[in-house]
């Protein structure tokens, strides 16, 4: 049996079609199906931000457990914690500093300053319950002191973490070094690949020192968090493989780092940039391609180690608003279905993109409500594999769907659509929406609708999926059922036709549960 989507507009309706964007799925796996990992949804927070993020042993931030637990009870997995970023790699270890870290000056252009950390920072580490920490060292800055506080720091960390460290990062973006002033202009590949391998030798002797119970079981490597594919280029991560990185094979995970676009950019906008499946899909090109090359040296997994909509931190006005969470579901979905293992969501307090704030005055902003809606579609049933959803005769790239079946049972799949055709809480008029007319299995009985909605694709607030709010202001970032209706919304088949008929606003998706 199959499932085909009809799409009706009234001929008033802007972005009108006016021809029938059908699909066919089978309520079976497709064979281009893969597996979803359950932790896809995880975060990579910026090094220098963890104690705002995690607070301290003593005192934890209950506000990030509890929207950090809430994504874990979707799935049945916590996110997965890397810390990382810039500033990682700004880090100096002072053993007599009594707050946890303090910056020592201001950014000049692309001229870093140094920051210094102290015994203190450390215990912000392993403050989430359940959670899996890929905790970052800093690999650009060598000499004597540097390497005297590259120990240190791999010693804190693995002591502070136990048997939370899933593996370590050595060095952010060793592709930007000398851009950053790093590394001198003439710095080649194989120079870096050299100095990773000697940083990378120095955390395995200095965790089977400090920490021999987690140098038995081997944790390994994050690696290389290049800055970007870096395709074609002499310093990339096919480059650094083609030269060596691998002899350690301590690598569990390929990392590489992917954004839409740079925030300064003035072409970047909502609706042509994030709201968009074919700017994600070409965003994302790189990454399959890259990935199937690097299978020619490896077969560990592939993850986006470092991502989010906009270099930079974001963009007010793209990267805080509603626009944002439906172009996490799509980035994200899209994602997985391409065979990409996780996607580490990037944090920062003072950027527009964080999906929280974790201090000052907290809230919870609309990418987190993206990331729930993934975690919701992805479940916690046993084996769910994903495919996009092709949608014949459709060219607008403002819509797209997916499935999701779980494997080894015989359940129906859940549908994800996503009508990303850009409605603004400022516009004049009825707000208007796609039908879609599916075509269900013989023994639907129906479906339970979980909706992801606001009042337009510009507002930073008043956020729900499925009718609940996940608010500080309510029950510190736990869910509250703000709308009653929304949170029990079912669709019956019509018995004549044996179809559902589902309508979906403008800027809103929703995942259908099929019953």
């Amino acid at each position: 049996m199959f499932i085909s989507l009809l799409c009706l507009v009234s001929l008033a309706t802007v972005g009108q079609c006016s021809q029938a964007i059908q699909a066919q799925i089978s309520s079976s796996a497709s064979n281009q199906s893969v597996l979803v990992a359950k932790d896809f949804t995880s975060f990579s927070i910026e090094y220098n931000n963890l104690p705002y993020y995690g607070g301290n042993q003593s005192q934890p931030n209950q506000f990030s457990i509890n929207l950090l637990s809430n994504l874990g009870r979707m799935t049945g997995l916590m996110p997965v914690i890397r810390v990382g970023g810039s500033t990682q790699d700004d880090i100096v270890y002072n053993a007599s500093l009594t707050i946890p870290e303090f910056t020592d000056g201001v950014r000049v252009g692309n001229h870093r300053p140094l920051i210094y950390v102290g015994p203190s920072f450390f215990s912000s580490y392993n403050t989430f319950p359940n959670t899996r920490y890929i905790p970052g060292i800093n690999l650009a800055i060598n000499g004597t002191a540097g390497i005297s506080s590259r120990k240190a720091q791999i010693d804190l960390t693995c002591k502070s973490l136990g048997d939370s460290l899933l593996m370590f990062e050595v060095g952010n973006e060793p592709d930007h070094f000398i851009s950053y002033f790093r590394r001198p202009t003439n710095w080649t590949i194989e120079q870096y690949v050299e100095e990773w391998l000697e940083a990378s030798q120095l955390v395995l002797e200095e965790t089977s020192r400090a920490c021999p119970q987690i140098a038995r079981r081997s944790p390994g490597f994050f690696a290389p968090s290049f800055g970007g594919t870096d395709l074609g280029q002499p310093f990339s991560a096919l480059t650094a493989f083609q030269n060596g990185q691998l002899s350690m094979h301590d690598i569990r995970q390929i990392s590489i780092h992917n954004y839409m676009g740079s925030a300064t950019n003035p072409t970047v906008t909502l609706q042509g940039t994030l709201m968009n499946h074919s700017s994600i899909m070409h965003s994302l090109a790189a990454h399959v391609t890259l990935a199937a090359e690097l299978r020619n040296y490896t077969t560990v997994p592939y993850v986006l180690g470092e991502t989010n909509s906009l270099s930079g931190g974001g963009a007010s006005g793209l990267s805080d608003v509603f626009g944002s969470a439906l172009w996490v579901v799509d980035y994200s979905l899209y994602a997985a279905s391409q065979g990409i293992l996780r996607a580490h969501f990037h944090q920062s307090t003072t950027s527009p993109y964080t999906a929280w704030t974790p201090n000052g005055t907290l809230t919870t902003n609309p990418p987190y409500y993206g990331n729930i809606m993934v975690n919701a579609a992805i479940s916690d049933a046993p084996g769910t594999v994903i495919a996009a959803l092709e949608l014949q005769n459709n060219e607008d790239p403002r819509v797209s769907a997916y499935t999701l079946h779980d494997s080894g049972r015989e359940q129906l799949p859940r549908v994800v659509i996503l009508n990303m055709r850009e409605w603004n809480s400022t516009t004049v008029g009825a707000r208007p929406l796609l039908t879609f007319t599916l075509d269900v299995p013989a023994g639907v009985h129906g479906a339970r609708i979980e909706r992801l909605s606001a009042a337009g694709a510009d507002v930073t607030t008043g956020v729900t999926y499925a009718g609940t709010s996940y608010d500080y202001d309510l029950r510190q970032g736990k869910p509250v059922v703000v709308d009653i209706a929304a949170a029990t919304e079912k669709v019956t088949v019509n018995r004549h036709t044996n179809t559902l008929i589902v309508e979906i606003q403008d800027t809103e998706g929703a995942v259908l549960h099929l019953f």
